[in-house]
């Protein structure tokens, strides 16, 4: 059995168990700020060691341009996720062990606009470009992505309360890209094959992605239980 699904499996045990534990201690509310951006979410706790989640956080697009040999560069980040979290207190206490899963989008897109009289290097191939010219790629995580972390808080305790969270969202990225026409004609020109060298580019971006095994979490927050 894969990773993922040995992690999807374990999720939805757990969820079931809390789903079959003793009645309704607590529910709340949350609100938090991490490396997932803003999160707002509902907690159901069903015994001292056992609870669920739904959330739902957001990063708004984040946006940066600069310029680098002649090539103005612009990026852009936003990301869109919600999540079903089963959570494990193994000691009755604010300590507590999660698993879930979280669907949604987390993306960075990223153009190149060469100026006039600049040349640019795809894969093996150098052209001089105009403004028309682009290139630009997108690096994307799974839609669905398998989630196991550690945390602090939403134990049944009712009123103000603090909580935290430490976790992976695992997934690898995927990387993709395009080029403008204009830039393809030059490349095919000079005798390449415009596809050809986009992807050995693309590559060499997914030799590194390849080593990252997912999205990191770190966030706190504030909740009210009742």
């Amino acid at each position: 059995m894969s990773r993922s699904r040995l992690i999807v499996h374990t999720s939805a045990a757990l969820v079931a168990a809390a789903f079959a534990a003793a009645p309704v201690a607590a529910q709340s509310i949350y609100a938090g700020l991490g490396t997932t951006g803003a999160t707002l979410g509902y907690a159901h706790a069903y015994s001292p060691q056992l609870g669920a989640r739904a959330e739902v956080s957001l990063v708004p697009t984040l946006s940066r341009s600069f310029e680098q040999d002649g090539i103005d560069y612009s990026g852009e980040i936003k990301s869109t996720r919600f999540a079903a979290l089963a959570d494990w207190h193994p000691f009755s206490g604010v300590f507590r062990l999660s698993a879930g899963l979280s669907g949604g989008k987390t993306s960075g897109s990223f153009a190149g606009a060469p100026s006039t009289g600049t040349s640019i290097t795809i894969g093996g191939t150098t052209v001089g470009v105009g403004p028309a010219d682009r290139y630009d790629s997108t690096i994307e995580f799974p839609s669905a992505m398998p989630y196991l972390g550690l945390g602090w808080g939403h134990t049944p305790a009712k009123g103000w309360g603090a909580q935290a969270d430490v976790g992976l969202l695992i997934g690898t990225p995927k990387v993709t890209g395009s080029l403008s026409p204009s830039l393809s004609a030059k490349i095919a020109a000079t005798g390449g094959d415009p596809q050809a060298e986009l992807e050995r580019e693309l590559q060499t971006v997914r030799d590194t992605t390849a080593k990252v095994v997912g999205l990191p979490v770190l966030s706190v927050g504030v909740s009210y239980r009742w």
